[in-house]
């Protein structure tokens, strides 16, 4: 998906719930803008007269004294306060901001999620996000509060001299010309630089992922290389950039700290010949002197607006992309069968799924079997609406899943994945993941019958033990009964269980199928299983093949009417009796 860049617009509709903290930050950043021009002001009263030969008296030398300081704590005092506004409103624009993308993810087919990578995802979360904090907190109201005073003394200036003004605004013409020259090479390397970085991030996340296999298979030069090369191109794009607008951005940030450039021979110039009094040329003078630090300030920012832009366009993008279906009238459905007719799928231009026409009764236990690639798991997906289905119908209860609010379907259905995940936190909390008001005796008891409780109060802290990310301290084995676990907590009506085995070891297997026994009771079933053996019993097999329904039945009728379901069997039954000759013994 190609994102183009945007202006900001749809971070900025995220700072209305703030608009009386920006008024009052951009208020107060002017009055210090005020309070500096002041403090020029009376340096300049001074200056005036000493080139007139007004005697300067020790009272008024007081006075001026302590007005240039009070000016300069007001300017102080007021730019404290402009920025604290300021950046209360940028973290909690930021904390809103976190939160939509979460809330959006939670509304986006996960194909959509997936195909962003978890290096995007993460630098937009966390890296493009906190940048916006630069435009929020500094840019917009140091922007509008520098904007007024710069305009505010050139006016001032064009009353007293239009020619001095002239000479002042030239610097900044000249500044400017420089700053968007800058500007248009940037827009033009930003993308690609851009990409380079979405690039790295993806496989720095890769290459840390996938270290154990790595390790194991020796590929630890091939997968470097493909590190290492993302970080040489970003490294080159950056390079590339900074070498293509160098020259400018060291043009516009020598004139645009120079606001005397041009000013001072005119001024000396124009009072030579008659034309600017001594007075004017001071005050002149110091007016301009006093663009100086805006001027500054509007430089420091400007050559971060281009990448701004960029990083807000892939924010907005992710926030304007389309959500899952829902109906204007939504129904609750009454009961848990599930009717597929006529459902067709394809991830972009390539089908998955076609003509798939099914029935899951309620109460009982479908298997779906084929071979890698057949469709299954798409189908398990799909069913809780990960992704969304253009052609065909699916229905809970004689209830289009499109009719049924998200929160209420996932509320109905358990999915136990093959690739559990297990959040950074107790195992107690990773159970109660599934019943977010479950009790003590509730997630024991759903431990137990998971047959986790055992290997639980096992660990250092019982269920308060932390587990790391994604589980890793735990076995396979022990990572999915917690996961069924979180399910059996549950209670849904209706029970996913995508290969829920498929990690676990022989001496693991048979609690985990008891455990599992204890979840699909009295359910709406549906398991996608490789190990044949776990679903003879099942009360419907479909066999899939291609992306299309080749047979159902059951376990008997289709070992003799299905030639892919026997084929499935006999290499299930040869595995099961598989042995290693270790010496002439066979293991």
């Amino acid at each position: 998906m190609e994102e183009t860049i945007q202006q900001p617009s749809g971070i900025l509709r995220f700072a209305a719930p703030y608009r009386s903290r920006i008024g009052l930050s951009v208020g107060a950043l002017l009055l210090s803008g005020a309070a500096n021009i002041a403090t020029y002001l009376v340096v300049a009263d001074i200056f005036t007269r000493l080139f007139a030969d007004t005697p300067l008296t020790a009272s008024y030398m007081l006075s001026a004294s302590v007005l240039a300081l009070v000016f300069m704590l007001i300017k102080s005092g007021f730019e404290y306060l402009g920025l604290d506004f300021s950046h209360f409103v940028a973290y909690g624009i930021l904390a809103d901001l976190r939160e939509a993308l979460v809330a959006k993810l939670l509304k986006m087919p996960m194909g959509d999620v997936r195909k962003r990578g978890h290096g995007e995802i993460k630098k937009n979360f966390v890296d493009n996000v906190e940048e916006m904090e630069l435009v929020l907190a500094h840019i917009i109201p140091e922007g509008i509060g520098n904007t007024v005073t710069l305009g505010v003394a050139l006016t001032t200036l064009f009353f007293i001299s239009f020619k001095m003004a002239l000479a002042v605004l030239g610097v900044v013409l000249i500044g400017m010309t420089a700053f968007i020259l800058v500007f248009r090479s940037g827009l033009k390397k930003l993308k690609f630089y851009y990409a380079s970085s979405k690039n790295m991030n993806n496989n720095i996340v890769d290459y840390i992922n996938g270290m154990e296999v790595i390790k194991v298979f020796n590929q630890g030069a091939a997968s470097y290389d493909k590190y290492s090369n993302s970080v040489r191109d970003f490294r080159n794009y950056t390079v590339d950039w900074a070498k293509a607008s160098w020259k400018y951005t060291a043009a516009y940030r020598v004139v645009m700290t120079s606001p005397l450039l041009f000013a001072l021979p005119t001024g000396l110039y124009l009072h030579m010949t008659g034309q600017l009094a001594v007075g004017h040329l001071v005050l002149s003078i110091m007016l301009a002197l006093s663009m100086g630090p805006p001027l500054l300030r509007m430089m420091h920012f400007a050559p971060n607006v281009a990448v701004l832009l960029e990083k807000s366009a892939h924010i907005t993008a992710i926030l304007a992309e389309d959500e899952l279906g829902g109906s204007d009238t939504p129904k609750i459905p009454k009961q848990f069968d599930i009717d597929i007719s006529d459902l067709q799928f394809a991830y972009t231009d390539k089908t998955v799924l076609e003509d798939i026409n099914l029935k899951f009764p309620q109460n009982s236990l479908t298997a779906l079997v084929g071979e890698s690639g057949a469709g299954k798991s798409t189908l398990a997906r799909l069913l809780v609406r990960f992704w969304e289905y253009k052609h065909g119908e699916i229905k809970i209860g004689g209830v289009s899943i499109r009719d049924i609010p998200f929160n209420h379907l996932m509320g109905s259905i358990s999915y136990v994945a093959q690739d559990n995940f297990l959040f950074q936190m107790s195992i107690r909390e990773n159970i109660r993941l599934g019943n977010p008001g479950a009790t003590e005796e509730e997630i024991v008891t759903a431990a137990k019958r998971a047959c986790c409780h055992e290997f639980i109060m096992g660990t250092p802290n019982g269920y308060d033990t932390v587990v790391s990310a994604s589980g890793a301290t735990l076995s396979g084995g022990e990572r999915q009964r917690i996961t069924i676990a979180r399910a059996i907590i549950k209670d849904a009506p209706i029970v996913i269980l995508d290969e829920a085995t498929s990690f676990t070891d022989p001496e693991n297997e048979d609690k985990l199928q008891e455990a599992l026994n204890k979840l699909i009771s009295g359910k709406t079933v549906i398991v996608i299983a490789h190990r044949l053996s776990t679903v003879v019993h099942a009360d419907q097999i479909v066999v899939l093949d291609g992306g299309k329904v080749h047979q159902t039945g059951k376990h008997q009728e289709l070992t003799k009417t299905s030639p892919i379901y026997r084929r499935l069997w006999q290499s299930h039954e040869n595995v099961a009796g598989w042995r290693i000759s270790v010496g002439g013994e066979s293991k």
